[in-house]
């Protein structure tokens, strides 16, 4: 024990070891608890209920531990993310001859020293882990656990693939199974992903790609591709990371393409998305058929995911309605105004096609360019959203159909509104909460095309009838 915690440069304390040597040697140790190294070295590094090591009998008699697997039940890792961006790891995987394989570990130990050579930390031919954790901390901030942790690894080699099997559960998601083939390069220290494929929420994915210095400080290029897969699905794998918005339904085909790139303290994820017709149903906005294309990016670093979440896209929604009830009564009474029928109201509501142009930054969703037209109604404007209660600063313009100029009559309120080409169009402006935003003219927009002082009185007249509740 004095030798391994000096090694690992921690605190141990374990509560009973046991030495079996039928039917298979093995060692046994039980609540096994490794301390964290200083400053932090009053709080714990890693758990396990209970630890085994099956050991070759022949090497044993000869004072020597050849492990041929190891088993852990019920582990639990902390790893703590430093101020400089490191783990509370390195300092065990960076030590010299800290890892070596077997074969290093025989040679070393033909070499003759009237001294105990240290015993090297291995890495067993086969490892099981069952039921385990991991728990990612940042002083200051909540941790994330990664929980019922099972993994099985077969036959591992440095020259030649091998099999494995990991599955574990994260916060929003069912099960996730990642399963294929490993090879580890030990000359580069580089590990492989072959044939690898990720099973969530009935998706089969194929993710490719590897891991550099997987035992000292992981570095990962890794890529999840998959076409016309389920929008439901990912959706609700999106939304598990703060992608997509977890009230939104949809179903259809898509294809998606995610990277994660970068050092494990500083990883940048990727998300590229195109919609193939999916069917959107969204209660706080609209429902429709989706088409475009979204990018989306989150660099690992400290604040909300919202404020970190970068990117841009362009979507297109066809035969929709807007489903924000508040809004769409606001235009119901503006449109019914100006003399349309109850048929052209109801018309109103919905939409033969919607396109939104926009960029993600700083917390906020920008929209370059929105249009939506229908045969009553023709919109544009622009404007932004806040993402992380999703509020609303929008200017549009809503242009009436031809034949609303005609039935408007000639009343003095709604020559204000005409443009050039005789169309009555309504600048309005769309403030608060997606829920129950206020829809109110747009004063800045009036003055600029010329709304006459001596106006004022019909103005005010004509918009209490317009917006009244």
């Amino acid at each position: 024990m004095p030798f391994i915690e000096e090694s690992l440069n921690r605190r141990l304390d374990v509560g009973e070891v046991r030495l079996r040597l039928v039917p298979t040697p093995s060692i046994q140790l039980s609540q096994l608890k490794v301390f964290d190294n200083a400053p932090f070295a009053d709080q714990m590094f890693f758990s396990a209920e209970q630890v085994r090591l099956r050991l070759k009998f022949l090497p044993l008699l000869r004072g020597q531990f050849d492990v041929t697997e190891l088993l852990l039940d019920k582990p639990t890792f902390n790893l703590v993310k430093q101020p400089d961006g490191t783990f509370n790891y390195p300092d065990i995987t960076n030590k010299k001859n800290s890892t070596v394989t077997r074969r290093d570990f025989r040679k070393k130990s033909d070499i003759g020293k009237p001294e105990a050579a240290p015993v090297p930390v291995l890495l067993p031919k086969n490892i099981s882990v069952k039921a385990g954790q991991i728990n990612f901390l940042t002083r200051g901030q909540n941790y994330l656990k990664l929980g019922g942790i099972d993994l099985t690894l077969r036959d591992f080699a440095g020259d030649a693939p091998f099999p494995f099997r990991a599955s574990f559960s994260y916060p929003g998601l069912n099960t996730v199974i990642l399963e294929g083939r490993l090879n580890y390069h030990q000359e580069k220290s580089v590990l492989e992903l072959k044939d690898n494929h990720l099973k969530i929420y009935g998706l089969t994915l194929p993710v490719e790609g590897q891991i550099a210095s997987a035992f000292t400080s992981p570095r990962l290029n890794l890529s999840l591709r998959g076409t016309n897969v389920e929008a439901k699905a990912t959706f609700q794998i999106l939304s598990a990371f703060g992608f997509a918005p977890r009230e939104t339904e949809v179903s259809g085909p898509m294809d998606v393409l995610m990277n994660v790139i970068g050092p494990s303290n500083g990883l940048f994820t990727q998300v590229h998305g195109t919609f193939k017709n999916v069917q959107v149903s969204g209660k706080r906005a609209l429902k429709g058929n989706l088409s475009g294309e979204v990018s989306i990016r989150l660099p690992s670093s400290s604040g909300a995911a919202s404020r970190r979440l970068q990117g841009e896209g362009k979507l297109t929604v066809r035969d929709g309605e807007l489903t924000n009830v508040d809004l769409v009564k606001k235009i119901e009474r503006a449109t019914g105004t100006i003399g349309l029928t109850k048929t052209e109201q109801r018309q109103a509501t919905s939409f033969k096609v919607m396109e939104a142009d926009f960029i993600l930054r700083g917390g906020y969703a920008e929209f370059t360019r929105l249009y939506l037209l229908n045969p009553q109604l023709e919109v544009t404007g622009s404007g932004t959203m806040s993402l992380d209660q999703p509020t609303l600063d929008l200017a549009i313009s809503t242009a009436l159909s031809p034949q609303a100029p005609a039935r408007a009559g000639h009343g003095r309120a709604s020559t204000f509104f005409k443009d050039k080409q005789g169309r009555i169009v309504v600048p309005l402006r769309i403030n608060g909460p997606v829920e129950n935003p206020s829809v109110n003219l747009n004063a800045e927009k009036l003055i600029e095309t010329g709304l006459p002082q001596n106006a004022e009185k019909g103005f005010s007249s004509f918009f209490n009838r317009l917006f009244r509740r």
